[in-house]
């Protein structure tokens, strides 16, 4: 489960749709329904308070990856190329997954709270749902650690001196993903339990 094709398009396409329906991974339940239609496979990421929550839409999903997804041992690093910060993980029992920032996807006031809080406070929130029906799947909490929370802030800060609005940070995200593959961040990276 490395890697999504079309990775760009489809964390806008995915992002736009659960941001539009104000979603937050604190209150789901495995077996509920998110109400969205997502444009396609892939992560949608958002900010929450001092860290992040990201909704993965999966199509094809066996028991045992959603179990993988849900109670493997996970390690975290973050891959940054040009400002833009790629979460890469990976998950026992279920594989790979990446899943980049833009901070311009994200309304101002979100932008405070993630900017204005201490590293060591963020918390993460995976969730793995179905798609195209977008039903949870699985749900789980990460503590990703200050230092790689330190470095998604960083470069997302960056992103707003370097890139115009959000068309332009996906168009560099796209060229990233077009360029090095998943396997690749990982061997560049320091992989750390979260």
């Amino acid at each position: 489960m490395t890697g999504w094709p079309g990775c760009a398009r489809t964390a806008r396409s995915s992002s736009r749709a659960a941001s539009k329906h104000v979603v937050s991974a604190l209150n789901l339940k495995v077996g509920q329904s998110l109400g969205i239609r997502p444009e396609g496979e892939g992560p949608a990421p958002m900010l929450a308070g001092g860290g992040f929550e990201v909704f993965f839409f999966h199509g094809g999903l066996t028991p045992s990856e959603v179990r993988g997804f849900a109670s493997g041992a996970l390690t975290c690093g973050v891959y940054v190329e040009d400002a833009i910060p790629i979460l890469v993980l990976t998950i026992d029992g279920f594989g790979g997954l990446e899943v980049a920032f833009n901070i311009h996807a994200e309304p101002e006031d979100k932008r405070r709270a993630f900017f204005e809080s201490a590293p060591a406070q963020g918390a993460a929130h995976l969730v793995l749902c179905d798609y195209p029906e977008s039903v949870v799947r699985a749900v789980r909490a990460i503590r990703p650690g200050p230092w790689l929370m330190a470095e998604i802030k960083k470069a997302c800060l960056d992103q707003l001196c370097l890139y115009k609005d959000l068309a332009h940070c996906f168009r560099a995200m796209a060229r990233i993903y077009d360029s090095i593959g998943p396997e690749d961040m990982r061997e560049r990276v320091l992989m750390r339990p979260a």
